[in-house]
């Protein structure tokens, strides 16, 4: 058994993925200087964006498991308030594809 399994029987798939995905965004985050510095690619703001959505599945993955009910309604008012900027975020971009300016121009 490996440690993927394991972490899979331990804490359930949910939580797993979100630590990939709190992983991935942190490796973003990270790695925007460089990044800027050679292609100009600006990934700081994505980078944070998917550390909040793997908040967010992490608090899912919780709110699944059958915690008790306050526990359940503090995780679920957490998950509302982390995917705001998500939401902010697919706001701004439909509005960008649909006019090809910028939020606030």
């Amino acid at each position: 058994m490996n440690i993927i399994d394991k972490g899979i029987n331990r804490f359930g798939k949910l939580i797993v993925a979100s630590f990939f995905l709190m992983g991935i965004g942190l490796i973003a985050f990270l790695l925007t200087p460089l990044l800027y510095g050679l292609w100009g690619i600006d990934s700081d703001l994505p980078g944070v964006l998917v550390v909040i959505l793997g908040l967010v599945l992490f608090l899912v993955g919780l709110i699944l498991r059958k915690p008790t009910r306050t526990r359940r309604i503090i995780y679920i008012v957490l998950a509302s308030i982390l995917s705001l900027p998500i939401l902010s975020a697919i706001v701004t971009t439909i509005i960008y594809l649909i006019t090809g300016r910028p939020l606030g121009e």
